[in-house]
Protein backbone atom coordinates (compact mmCIF):
# COMPACT_ATOMS: atom_id res chain seq x y z
CA UNK A 1 0.00 0.00 0.00
CA UNK A 2 1.06 3.58 -0.64
CA UNK A 3 0.09 6.57 1.47
CA UNK A 4 -0.11 10.08 0.11
CA UNK A 5 1.93 12.84 1.71
CA UNK A 6 -0.72 15.56 1.31
CA UNK A 7 2.12 17.83 0.08
CA UNK A 8 1.23 19.39 -3.30
CA UNK A 9 3.18 17.80 -6.21
CA UNK A 10 5.34 15.68 -3.88
CA UNK A 11 3.18 12.58 -4.39
CA UNK A 12 3.52 13.02 -8.16
CA UNK A 13 7.29 13.20 -7.82
CA UNK A 14 7.27 10.05 -5.65
CA UNK A 15 5.22 8.00 -8.08
CA UNK A 16 2.00 8.26 -6.06
CA UNK A 17 3.16 8.60 -2.46
CA UNK A 18 5.18 6.72 0.17
CA UNK A 19 4.97 2.91 0.30
CA UNK A 20 4.09 1.41 3.70
CA UNK A 21 7.16 0.55 5.72
CA UNK A 22 9.34 3.14 3.99
CA UNK A 23 11.40 5.91 5.52
CA UNK A 24 11.70 9.46 4.19
CA UNK A 25 14.10 12.20 5.26
CA UNK A 26 13.29 15.89 4.83
CA UNK A 27 16.77 17.41 4.84
CA UNK A 28 16.64 21.21 5.31
CA UNK A 29 19.30 23.87 5.29
CA UNK A 30 19.13 26.14 8.37
CA UNK A 31 16.45 28.80 8.09
CA UNK A 32 14.10 26.81 5.85
CA UNK A 33 10.74 25.84 7.33
CA UNK A 34 10.71 22.06 7.62
CA UNK A 35 8.50 20.97 10.54
CA UNK A 36 5.33 21.73 8.55
CA UNK A 37 6.18 18.93 6.10
CA UNK A 38 6.06 16.35 8.88
CA UNK A 39 2.94 17.87 10.42
CA UNK A 40 1.11 17.96 7.09
CA UNK A 41 1.93 14.33 6.30
CA UNK A 42 0.78 13.25 9.76
CA UNK A 43 -2.45 15.26 9.52
CA UNK A 44 -3.33 13.77 6.14
CA UNK A 45 -2.64 10.20 7.21
CA UNK A 46 -4.60 10.63 10.45
CA UNK A 47 -7.54 12.07 8.52
CA UNK A 48 -7.52 8.89 6.39
CA UNK A 49 -8.20 6.87 9.56
CA UNK A 50 -4.67 5.66 10.29
CA UNK A 51 -2.61 6.02 13.47
CA UNK A 52 0.52 8.03 14.07
CA UNK A 53 2.91 9.56 16.58
CA UNK A 54 5.24 12.53 16.85
CA UNK A 55 8.58 12.24 18.60
CA UNK A 56 9.56 15.74 19.72
CA UNK A 57 12.75 16.81 21.45
CA UNK A 58 12.66 20.59 20.91
CA UNK A 59 9.06 21.79 20.81
CA UNK A 60 6.76 20.96 23.71
CA UNK A 61 3.74 18.81 22.75
CA UNK A 62 1.21 21.50 23.72
CA UNK A 63 2.95 23.92 21.38
CA UNK A 64 2.75 21.41 18.53
CA UNK A 65 -1.00 21.07 19.09
CA UNK A 66 -1.20 24.86 18.87
CA UNK A 67 0.90 24.92 15.69
CA UNK A 68 -1.45 22.38 14.08
CA UNK A 69 -4.38 24.64 14.88
CA UNK A 70 -2.63 27.59 13.20
CA UNK A 71 -2.37 25.52 10.03
CA UNK A 72 -6.10 24.81 10.26
CA UNK A 73 -5.74 21.19 11.42
CA UNK A 74 -7.21 19.56 14.52
CA UNK A 75 -4.58 17.34 16.14
CA UNK A 76 -6.38 17.43 19.47
CA UNK A 77 -9.32 15.36 18.20
CA UNK A 78 -6.94 12.61 17.07
CA UNK A 79 -5.16 12.69 20.45
CA UNK A 80 -8.50 12.38 22.25
CA UNK A 81 -9.48 9.41 20.06
CA UNK A 82 -6.02 7.91 20.71
CA UNK A 83 -5.34 7.71 17.00
CA UNK A 84 -2.27 9.87 17.65
CA UNK A 85 0.12 10.31 20.53
CA UNK A 86 3.35 12.03 21.48
CA UNK A 87 6.71 10.58 22.33
CA UNK A 88 7.76 13.43 24.58
CA UNK A 89 11.49 13.96 24.55
CA UNK A 90 11.42 17.63 25.50
CA UNK A 91 9.39 18.20 28.68
CA UNK A 92 11.69 16.43 31.14
CA UNK A 93 14.70 18.35 29.90
CA UNK A 94 13.06 21.71 30.61
CA UNK A 95 11.56 20.70 33.97
CA UNK A 96 7.96 20.41 32.71
CA UNK A 97 5.63 17.45 33.35
CA UNK A 98 5.68 14.95 30.44
CA UNK A 99 2.85 14.86 27.93
CA UNK A 100 1.88 11.88 25.80
CA UNK A 101 1.84 8.13 25.79
CA UNK A 102 5.62 7.82 26.01
CA UNK A 103 8.28 10.13 27.40
CA UNK A 104 12.04 10.09 27.66
CA UNK A 105 13.95 10.83 30.85
CA UNK A 106 17.39 10.09 29.44
CA UNK A 107 18.63 10.12 25.86
CA UNK A 108 19.80 6.51 26.32
CA UNK A 109 16.12 5.48 26.38
CA UNK A 110 15.33 6.86 22.95
CA UNK A 111 15.99 3.70 20.92
CA UNK A 112 13.66 1.48 22.94
CA UNK A 113 10.90 4.07 23.41
CA UNK A 114 10.61 4.83 19.70
CA UNK A 115 10.59 1.11 18.89
CA UNK A 116 7.65 0.74 21.28
CA UNK A 117 5.90 3.66 19.62
CA UNK A 118 6.33 2.03 16.19
CA UNK A 119 4.67 -1.11 17.59
CA UNK A 120 1.60 0.99 18.45
CA UNK A 121 1.08 2.41 14.93
CA UNK A 122 1.17 -0.54 12.50
CA UNK A 123 0.31 0.60 8.97
CA UNK A 124 0.54 4.17 10.29
CA UNK A 125 3.20 6.86 10.48
CA UNK A 126 5.81 8.16 12.90
CA UNK A 127 7.26 11.66 12.72
CA UNK A 128 10.77 12.11 14.15
CA UNK A 129 11.10 15.82 14.84
CA UNK A 130 13.95 16.98 14.97
CA UNK A 131 16.62 14.43 14.06
CA UNK A 132 19.46 16.94 14.32
CA UNK A 133 18.95 17.28 18.08
CA UNK A 134 19.28 13.51 18.49
CA UNK A 135 22.53 13.64 16.52
CA UNK A 136 23.80 16.37 18.86
CA UNK A 137 23.38 14.07 21.86
CA UNK A 138 24.66 10.78 20.42
CA UNK A 139 27.85 9.48 18.89
CA UNK A 140 27.79 9.20 15.11
CA UNK A 141 28.01 5.41 15.07
CA UNK A 142 25.25 5.14 17.66
CA UNK A 143 22.79 7.30 15.73
CA UNK A 144 23.28 5.33 12.50
CA UNK A 145 22.76 2.05 14.37
CA UNK A 146 19.58 3.39 15.99
CA UNK A 147 18.17 4.69 12.70
CA UNK A 148 18.82 1.32 11.06
CA UNK A 149 16.92 -0.44 13.86
CA UNK A 150 13.99 1.99 13.70
CA UNK A 151 13.73 1.67 9.92
CA UNK A 152 13.96 -2.12 10.01
CA UNK A 153 11.28 -2.35 12.70
CA UNK A 154 9.05 0.14 10.86
CA UNK A 155 9.32 -1.98 7.72
CA UNK A 156 8.18 -5.05 9.68
CA UNK A 157 5.15 -3.09 10.96
CA UNK A 158 4.38 -1.39 7.61
CA UNK A 159 4.89 1.91 9.40
CA UNK A 160 6.15 4.97 7.52
CA UNK A 161 8.86 6.94 9.33
CA UNK A 162 9.28 10.61 8.48
CA UNK A 163 12.47 12.28 9.68
CA UNK A 164 12.78 16.06 9.91
CA UNK A 165 16.45 17.01 9.78
CA UNK A 166 18.04 20.46 9.82
CA UNK A 167 21.45 20.17 8.21
CA UNK A 168 23.59 22.23 10.55
CA UNK A 169 27.39 22.32 10.31
CA UNK A 170 27.82 18.55 10.58
CA UNK A 171 30.63 16.65 8.94
CA UNK A 172 29.70 15.51 5.43
CA UNK A 173 30.29 11.91 6.48
CA UNK A 174 27.50 11.92 9.08
CA UNK A 175 25.09 13.73 6.74
CA UNK A 176 25.70 11.18 3.99
CA UNK A 177 25.44 8.30 6.47
CA UNK A 178 22.06 9.58 7.69
CA UNK A 179 20.80 9.92 4.10
CA UNK A 180 21.92 6.37 3.33
CA UNK A 181 19.83 4.93 6.16
CA UNK A 182 16.51 6.03 4.62
CA UNK A 183 14.57 5.06 1.49
CA UNK A 184 13.93 8.59 0.27
CA UNK A 185 15.52 12.02 0.66
CA UNK A 186 13.73 15.30 0.01
CA UNK A 187 16.03 18.32 0.11
CA UNK A 188 14.61 21.60 1.41
CA UNK A 189 16.73 24.56 0.46
CA UNK A 190 16.71 28.33 0.14
CA UNK A 191 16.88 30.10 -3.20
CA UNK A 192 19.32 32.96 -2.90
CA UNK A 193 20.21 35.96 -4.97
CA UNK A 194 22.16 38.27 -2.64
CA UNK A 195 19.41 37.62 -0.10
CA UNK A 196 17.10 34.64 0.47
CA UNK A 197 14.23 35.05 -2.00
CA UNK A 198 12.37 31.79 -1.45
CA UNK A 199 12.33 28.19 -0.31
CA UNK A 200 12.19 25.05 -2.41
CA UNK A 201 12.05 21.28 -2.19
CA UNK A 202 13.37 18.56 -4.47
CA UNK A 203 13.28 14.77 -4.22
CA UNK A 204 16.91 13.71 -4.57
CA UNK A 205 16.46 9.96 -4.10
CA UNK A 206 13.77 7.31 -3.63
CA UNK A 207 14.27 3.55 -3.65
CA UNK A 208 10.81 2.74 -5.05
CA UNK A 209 10.73 5.07 -8.06
CA UNK A 210 12.75 7.36 -10.31
CA UNK A 211 11.70 10.69 -8.79
CA UNK A 212 11.08 13.87 -10.68
CA UNK A 213 14.01 15.95 -9.44
CA UNK A 214 12.62 19.38 -10.32
CA UNK A 215 13.07 22.08 -7.71
CA UNK A 216 9.68 23.35 -6.49
CA UNK A 217 9.24 26.65 -4.66
CA UNK A 218 7.01 26.50 -1.60
CA UNK A 219 5.39 28.68 1.04
CA UNK A 220 4.11 27.57 4.43
CA UNK A 221 0.78 29.27 5.13
CA UNK A 222 -1.18 29.60 8.35
CA UNK A 223 -3.79 28.32 7.79
CA UNK A 224 -3.05 26.04 4.88
CA UNK A 225 0.34 24.38 5.45
CA UNK A 226 2.79 23.70 2.64
CA UNK A 227 1.75 25.18 -0.72
CA UNK A 228 3.53 25.33 -4.06
CA UNK A 229 4.60 28.93 -4.70
CA UNK A 230 4.66 30.59 -8.12
CA UNK A 231 6.31 34.00 -7.77
CA UNK A 232 4.72 35.73 -10.75
CA UNK A 233 2.07 34.91 -13.34
CA UNK A 234 1.48 37.54 -16.01
CA UNK A 235 -1.94 38.42 -17.42
CA UNK A 236 -1.78 40.50 -20.57
CA UNK A 237 -3.61 41.15 -23.82
CA UNK A 238 -5.20 43.93 -25.88
CA UNK A 239 -7.48 46.64 -24.53
CA UNK A 240 -10.93 45.46 -23.38
CA UNK A 241 -10.08 41.74 -23.61
CA UNK A 242 -11.21 41.16 -20.01
CA UNK A 243 -7.87 41.08 -18.16
CA UNK A 244 -9.06 42.76 -14.95
CA UNK A 245 -12.10 40.50 -14.77
CA UNK A 246 -9.88 37.46 -15.33
CA UNK A 247 -7.48 38.48 -12.53
CA UNK A 248 -10.45 38.93 -10.20
CA UNK A 249 -11.88 35.54 -11.22
CA UNK A 250 -8.73 33.56 -10.42
CA UNK A 251 -7.61 35.57 -7.39
CA UNK A 252 -8.54 35.18 -3.77
CA UNK A 253 -7.66 38.86 -3.39
CA UNK A 254 -7.11 41.43 -6.12
CA UNK A 255 -6.63 45.16 -6.58
CA UNK A 256 -7.13 47.16 -9.80
CA UNK A 257 -6.33 50.77 -10.60
CA UNK A 258 -9.00 52.13 -12.97
CA UNK A 259 -9.69 55.45 -14.67
CA UNK A 260 -13.29 56.29 -15.45
CA UNK A 261 -13.28 59.96 -16.34
CA UNK A 262 -12.00 59.95 -19.93
CA UNK A 263 -13.13 56.57 -21.18
CA UNK A 264 -16.55 55.13 -21.95
CA UNK A 265 -15.64 52.07 -19.85
CA UNK A 266 -13.28 51.80 -16.84
CA UNK A 267 -9.81 50.86 -18.04
CA UNK A 268 -6.75 49.76 -16.13
CA UNK A 269 -4.08 52.47 -16.24
CA UNK A 270 -1.52 50.94 -13.89
CA UNK A 271 -1.87 47.22 -13.20
CA UNK A 272 -4.01 44.51 -11.70
CA UNK A 273 -2.51 42.66 -8.75
CA UNK A 274 -3.99 39.44 -7.45
CA UNK A 275 -3.15 36.59 -5.08
CA UNK A 276 -4.14 33.09 -6.15
CA UNK A 277 -4.76 30.03 -3.95
CA UNK A 278 -5.86 26.95 -5.94
CA UNK A 279 -5.39 23.18 -5.51
CA UNK A 280 -2.28 23.47 -3.35
CA UNK A 281 -0.76 26.36 -5.31
CA UNK A 282 -0.29 29.98 -4.32
CA UNK A 283 0.77 32.63 -6.83
CA UNK A 284 1.05 36.36 -7.33
CA UNK A 285 -0.80 37.62 -10.41
CA UNK A 286 0.14 40.77 -12.33
CA UNK A 287 -2.09 42.17 -15.08
CA UNK A 288 -0.86 44.73 -17.60
CA UNK A 289 -2.70 47.61 -19.27
CA UNK A 290 -3.73 46.90 -22.86
CA UNK A 291 -3.19 50.29 -24.53
CA UNK A 292 -0.01 50.89 -26.50
CA UNK A 293 0.81 54.07 -24.57
CA UNK A 294 1.44 51.89 -21.50
CA UNK A 295 3.78 49.43 -23.25
CA UNK A 296 6.70 50.85 -21.30
CA UNK A 297 5.24 49.02 -18.29
CA UNK A 298 5.26 45.63 -20.01
CA UNK A 299 9.00 45.13 -19.60
CA UNK A 300 8.75 45.90 -15.88
CA UNK A 301 5.74 43.67 -15.18
CA UNK A 302 7.04 40.81 -17.33
CA UNK A 303 10.35 40.46 -15.51
CA UNK A 304 10.70 37.14 -13.66
CA UNK A 305 7.26 35.94 -14.78
CA UNK A 306 7.18 32.14 -14.94
CA UNK A 307 3.91 31.80 -16.85
CA UNK A 308 1.43 33.96 -18.74
CA UNK A 309 -2.23 34.21 -19.65
CA UNK A 310 -2.76 36.07 -22.94
CA UNK A 311 -6.37 37.27 -23.12
CA UNK A 312 -8.03 37.98 -26.45
CA UNK A 313 -11.53 39.11 -27.36
CA UNK A 314 -12.76 36.19 -29.49
CA UNK A 315 -15.21 38.50 -31.27
CA UNK A 316 -12.55 41.05 -32.27
CA UNK A 317 -9.99 39.36 -34.55
CA UNK A 318 -8.66 42.80 -35.48
CA UNK A 319 -6.99 42.84 -32.04
CA UNK A 320 -5.13 39.54 -32.50
CA UNK A 321 -2.10 41.21 -34.08
CA UNK A 322 -1.85 43.44 -31.02
CA UNK A 323 -1.97 40.33 -28.81
CA UNK A 324 0.96 38.80 -30.72
CA UNK A 325 2.84 42.09 -30.38
CA UNK A 326 2.31 42.04 -26.60
CA UNK A 327 3.55 38.46 -26.41
CA UNK A 328 6.77 39.62 -28.06
CA UNK A 329 7.11 42.73 -25.90
CA UNK A 330 6.72 40.74 -22.69
CA UNK A 331 9.06 37.99 -23.96
CA UNK A 332 6.27 35.53 -23.20
CA UNK A 333 7.52 33.33 -26.05
CA UNK A 334 10.06 31.89 -23.60
CA UNK A 335 7.62 30.87 -20.84
CA UNK A 336 4.56 28.60 -20.62
CA UNK A 337 1.48 30.49 -21.76
CA UNK A 338 -2.23 30.07 -22.35
CA UNK A 339 -4.35 31.95 -24.86
CA UNK A 340 -7.58 32.78 -23.01
CA UNK A 341 -10.18 33.11 -25.76
CA UNK A 342 -12.64 35.32 -23.90
CA UNK A 343 -16.17 36.48 -24.82
CA UNK A 344 -17.15 33.23 -26.48
CA UNK A 345 -20.79 34.14 -25.77
CA UNK A 346 -20.77 37.08 -28.18
CA UNK A 347 -22.21 36.61 -31.66
CA UNK A 348 -19.47 36.11 -34.22
CA UNK A 349 -16.86 34.97 -31.68
CA UNK A 350 -14.23 32.78 -33.32
CA UNK A 351 -13.77 29.24 -31.93
CA UNK A 352 -10.36 28.28 -30.50
CA UNK A 353 -9.01 26.59 -33.63
CA UNK A 354 -9.92 29.61 -35.79
CA UNK A 355 -8.14 31.84 -33.30
CA UNK A 356 -5.09 29.56 -33.43
CA UNK A 357 -5.10 29.70 -37.24
CA UNK A 358 -5.57 33.47 -37.38
CA UNK A 359 -2.85 34.13 -34.80
CA UNK A 360 -0.57 31.49 -36.38
CA UNK A 361 0.00 29.82 -33.02
CA UNK A 362 1.99 26.67 -32.49
CA UNK A 363 -0.10 23.67 -31.43
CA UNK A 364 1.84 23.50 -28.15
CA UNK A 365 0.09 26.71 -27.02
CA UNK A 366 -3.35 25.90 -25.54
CA UNK A 367 -6.28 28.08 -26.58
CA UNK A 368 -8.97 27.88 -23.91
CA UNK A 369 -12.51 29.18 -24.69
CA UNK A 370 -13.92 31.27 -21.85
CA UNK A 371 -16.63 33.64 -20.80
CA UNK A 372 -14.79 35.35 -17.97
CA UNK A 373 -17.77 37.47 -16.92
CA UNK A 374 -19.68 34.26 -16.12
CA UNK A 375 -16.63 32.36 -14.83
CA UNK A 376 -16.93 29.84 -17.69
CA UNK A 377 -13.66 28.16 -18.69
CA UNK A 378 -11.61 30.15 -16.16
CA UNK A 379 -10.74 27.17 -13.95
CA UNK A 380 -9.78 25.10 -17.01
CA UNK A 381 -7.43 27.86 -18.16
CA UNK A 382 -5.88 28.05 -14.69
CA UNK A 383 -5.45 24.29 -14.34
CA UNK A 384 -3.92 24.08 -17.82
CA UNK A 385 -1.23 26.64 -17.04
CA UNK A 386 -0.43 25.13 -13.61
CA UNK A 387 -0.06 21.73 -15.25
CA UNK A 388 2.31 23.23 -17.82
CA UNK A 389 4.38 24.74 -15.02
CA UNK A 390 4.45 21.74 -12.69
CA UNK A 391 3.01 18.82 -14.63
CA UNK A 392 4.58 15.38 -14.71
Amino acid sequence: MTKQTDIPKLDDFLGGGIPDGSSILFCAVPGVECEAFGYQILNGILDEGNKGFIYTNVTEPDNIVYEFSKYGWDLEKHLEKENAFFVDGSSKFIGAPPVGKYFIDEISQIEEVVLNAIDDVPDGVGIINNLSTIIDYLENDDIIEILDKWNEHAMEKNTILVYIFTKWDYEPEIINAVKNTVDCVVSLTSIEERVIIGQGFMVTSATWTHPNNHMVLFFVLQPGGVKIYIPKILVTGPYNAGKSSFVKSISKKSVSVDRKALEKFPTTIAMDIGHLEHNGFVADIFGTPGQERFDIMLDVLAKEAVGAFILVDSSAPQTFARAKEMINKTQAEAIPKIIVANKQDIAGALPPEEIRKTMKLDKSIPVIPTVVSENIGVTKALDTLLNMLYGD
